[in-house]
């Protein structure tokens, strides 16, 4: 039972679905992002995160795993998550280019330049060592949302333990599952809130 419970919050708070997550709840905290872009720009933005960052790596993931290229869509192997990840660099990039010369809100292409970096650095690190997806996009979001209480003085503190209480629970069902250490889970969860930080402190010093 606790095993598949462990699959289910694996899946549900997937790596590939976080970034649509973090936008979606961008849209829905009480700050002027809300209010001020019209219900038809927010959809179009979740429709492009959703096709950029979720459906495209999980074609290219079957895709490979047609060719044998991969054992499961899950990439349980550190090896194997090489290729998707280079693949995700430039859909992440793309993203946020598009987001930057569309002139939204600087926070939602914060986030993507965040997101793409994290994978950049992910990829180098998942050259050596396996490095867990699941707690840096995990860590990613919970930076958004504590740059998001500095640069907007959002409110939102209760959503912020709620995220963490997450985190806790998809790190220790990444440990359940035994696919990866506790030196992995917690150094991903780290590298994920750290660098949306950094990126807040240089962008306010812009």
């Amino acid at each position: 039972m606790e095993t598949r419970a462990a699959k289910i919050i694996s899946a549900v708070f997937n790596p590939l679905l976080i970034p649509t997550i973090g936008v979606l709840l961008l849209f829905n905290i009480d700050t002027f992002i809300k209010y001020l872009m019209p219900s038809r720009v927010k959809m179009l933005v979740i429709l492009i995160v959703f096709i950029n960052t979720a459906i495209m790596p999980l074609l290219a993931i079957f895709f490979m795993k047609k060719m044998r290229l991969v054992n499961n869509i899950g990439l349980d192997k550190r090896s194997e998550r090489i290729i998707p990840m280079i693949i995700g660099v430039f859909l992440y990039f793309f993203t946020y280019y598009v987001f930057k010369q569309s002139n939204l809100p600087s926070l939602i292409h914060f986030y993507f330049l965040g997101a793409t970096l994290l994978v950049i650095i992910s990829l180098f690190i998942t050259l050596k060592w396996k490095i867990s997806l699941h707690m840096v996009s995990m860590g990613g979001l919970t930076g958004l949302l504590l740059a998001t209480t500095f640069l907007l003085r959002a409110d939102i503190v209760y959503l912020i333990a709620g995220v963490f209480l997450i985190s806790g629970l998809v790190g220790s069902s990444r440990l359940k599952l035994r696919l990866h250490t506790l030196s992995q889970v917690f150094l991903g969860y780290i590298l994920g809130v750290l660098l949306m930080l950094i990126l807040y402190y240089a962008f306010m010093a812009i």
